[in-house]
């Protein structure tokens, strides 16, 4: 692990002294929530919801290749039990976005099967 020296305002200090050791997930995390791919799963989802889609387009939804392929990597690294904290915390967030996008599209089956 690599030492640093950081201006951090001093609104934060308190919230840093909390956080203690946990300091280096968190900066990982926070960096980690950039990333575009997995902000990407997100937006794609929030986008077919805002469109009052039918529950054929429901049924339909695919995440892009790009985010199949982050949701891949991600599984591929757990299965090699190589995920660092932060990639875990993502795995488990889209994990839990692909389970609530299944219990829709269930939802949209039964509703076209009407």
């Amino acid at each position: 692990m690599t030492t640093i020296t950081l201006d951090i305002p001093e609104h934060l200090v308190p919230t840093i002294n909390q956080i203690g050791d946990q300091l280096p997930l968190v900066l990982e995390m926070g960096v980690s929530r950039l990333a575009p791919v997995s902000t990407k799963a997100y937006m794609e989802t929030i986008e077919l919801l805002t469109q009052a889609p039918s529950s054929q387009q429901i049924v339909a939804f695919r995440f892009s290749d790009e985010v199949e392929a982050r949701i891949s990597e991600l599984l591929q690294k757990n299965r090699a039990d190589q995920l660092s904290q932060a990639e875990s915390v993502e795995l488990d967030r889209l994990c839990r976005l692909e389970e609530q996008l299944q219990l829709l599209k269930a939802k949209a089956l039964l509703e076209t099967s009407e």
